[in-house]
């Protein structure tokens, strides 16, 4: 698997795009919202002479979700998040007046994810992880055989996310990061939703948040 990733948005979200080995591509987290970010995403797909066939949601937060609507119209692809995340997704439009940003609906999940779940991507396998607390429906994408995880807000070089937001629980935060994230090999790769990508050693080792887990 290959990947690229964009900052968009106001909120400097981490959209990636995830190639595989036949020429199948997945979005995960499309924050796009400028026609800038929007050209760029349609380059890096033609570079690749790749076909996108899915949308891929860590969570709902309007940040993320920006450029659903967008993406899933103009390639015709279903999007995909965790069921007990569809509160946050249905009431995005509010979020997002509130920060006065313009959005406009996605299409409602194709399939809902689950923990535990094994997806593929051109035969390789991903692994979703369930790992609620940022949000009630949070999900991780994890690669085993690339050593990546795409951890959406949950992990970031030298932080956690935010557990202060409407529907966020600190203690189930807590107990996903040392069940699910901290379980994983050291020298797996982390990919977080904001911020440059890390490792799971080095959180381990540096991250104030999770010396006492």
């Amino acid at each position: 698997m290959r990947l690229r990733r964009l900052v968009t948005n106001p909120y400097q979200e981490n959209t990636y795009l995830l190639f595989g080995r036949s020429g199948t591509a997945w979005v995960i987290d499309p924050g796009l919202y400028s026609e800038g970010e929007r050209q760029a995403f349609r380059s890096f797909l033609a570079a690749e002479k790749a076909q996108l066939v899915g949308i891929y949601l860590t969570h709902a937060h309007i940040d993320h979700i920006l450029g659903v609507r967008w993406t899933a119209a103009t390639y015709n692809v279903p999007v995909f998040y965790h069921a007990a995340e569809a509160v946050v997704y249905e009431h995005a439009a509010e979020w997002a007046a509130l920060m006065g940003l313009s959005y406009e609906p996605g299409p409602p999940a194709e399939q809902f994810l689950e923990g535990e779940m094994t997806l593929y991507l051109d035969g390789e396998p991903v692994e979703v992880l369930y790992i609620p607390g940022h949000s009630p429906g949070h999900v991780g994408f994890y690669f085993p055989e690339s050593k990546k995880l795409f951890s959406g807000d949950i992990l970031f070089r030298g932080s956690i996310g935010n557990y202060e937001l409407p529907l966020a629980d600190y203690q189930k935060m807590m107990d996903s990061l040392r069940n699910k994230i901290l379980t994983l090999p050291e020298d797996t790769e982390v990919w977080p939703g904001h911020g440059g990508p890390t490792s799971i050693g080095y959180e381990l080792l540096t991250n104030p948040f999770l010396q006492n887990l």
